[in-house]
């Protein structure tokens, strides 16, 4: 996929450009930081990094209240429609993040302090190109804003690269924040940023089963999940049982097994018979009493 796939339509960009000028020019002529600069031709004359100081007074003096001023007052005489969009960057996010992956049409920026979130974010100036390769993924990355353009969430062209390789632990970690922000919150798209969904114990205790790293870092929730009811015992040995079945199908066809209906519980197998009717039948026979639909029953297709 190339770089320009992940830019915003020409006609946007511009669009958020313009109006991201006329708001420096604003915050300049409120605290004058820049003294040659008074109008958009006069910024447009200097580098991005010349505009830095502007850029971060903006967000280091009251910005809620510099954006909520300029939309009032007005001074470029901008549309309503304009201003909207404008008055919409107070739900503006800003920190340091981490740059995990490329989709088709955007970058995904994680913000891993708790509790962790995952942003599908689109370049409004500078390209991602320009800065990092794929490859180098993952990326952390500082003094970062992102903010709601046109429905979606773009960030304003400054960022600082951190020189920082990420390995072994550290990167595992990282991939574990990724995991747990789309789970609680799906991949942010738009701002401002979403309620956490609300999970139910058995999706709770579904994602913490659903690897081996899960399993591992979230043992102590597992415990206390699977005791509150029979419901959740029998979904932990359901998904116990769909673990052993990943390795399980490779180990039957190395041994040139036919067809068969295999009941794991936990890790072990403990029947297993040509249909799935029969398995079931002997499970009721050697289970204990209201436990026979706890093992996971896997189809063995070679």
């Amino acid at each position: 996929m190339s770089e320009v796939d992940r830019r915003l339509p020409e006609e946007s960009e511009q669009r958020f450009l313009d109006l991201y000028a006329h708001l420096l020019v604003y915050v300049n002529d409120r605290f004058d930081v820049i003294e040659e600069i008074e109008t958009v031709a006069d910024l447009e004359q200097h580098y991005t990094d010349e505009l830095l100081p502007l850029r971060n007074t903006l967000y280091s003096e009251s910005t809620m209240e510099l954006i909520e001023d300029f939309v009032e007052e007005n001074p470029p005489d901008l549309s309503e429609t304009n201003l909207e969009q404008v008055a919409a960057w107070t739900d503006f996010v800003a920190g340091e993040f981490v740059v995990v992956r490329y989709r088709e049409d955007d970058a995904i920026f994680l913000d891993w302090t708790e509790p962790a979130q995952a942003y599908a974010v689109r370049p409004a100036r500078l390209p991602f190109a320009e800065l990092w390769d794929e490859s180098a993924l993952p990326v952390p990355v500082s003094s970062v804003v992102l903010l709601p353009f046109e429905d979606q969430i773009v960030y304003d062209g400054w960022i600082g690269v951190k020189n920082i390789i990420f390995g072994g632990s550290l990167s595992t970690d990282i991939d574990d924040e990724y995991e747990e922000a789309k789970h609680r919150f799906g991949i942010i798209d738009s701002l401002p940023v979403p309620e956490e969904d609300e999970k139910t114990d058995a999706e709770e205790l579904r994602f913490y089963m659903k690897n081996k790293r899960n399993r591992e870092r979230y043992a102590s929730e597992i415990e206390q999940l699977r005791e509150k009811t029979d419901e959740l015992e029998r979904i932990y040995h359901q998904e116990m049982g769909k673990a052993r079945a990943r390795s399980l199908g490779r180990e039957l066809r190395e041994l040139g097994l036919n067809e068969a209906y295999v009941a794991i519980y936990d890790d072990r197998i403990i029947t297993s018979a040509p249909s799935e009717s029969e398995v079931r039948k002997l499970l009721e026979g050697i289970m204990p009493a209201g436990k026979a639909d706890q093992p996971y029953i896997y189809h063995f297709d070679p």
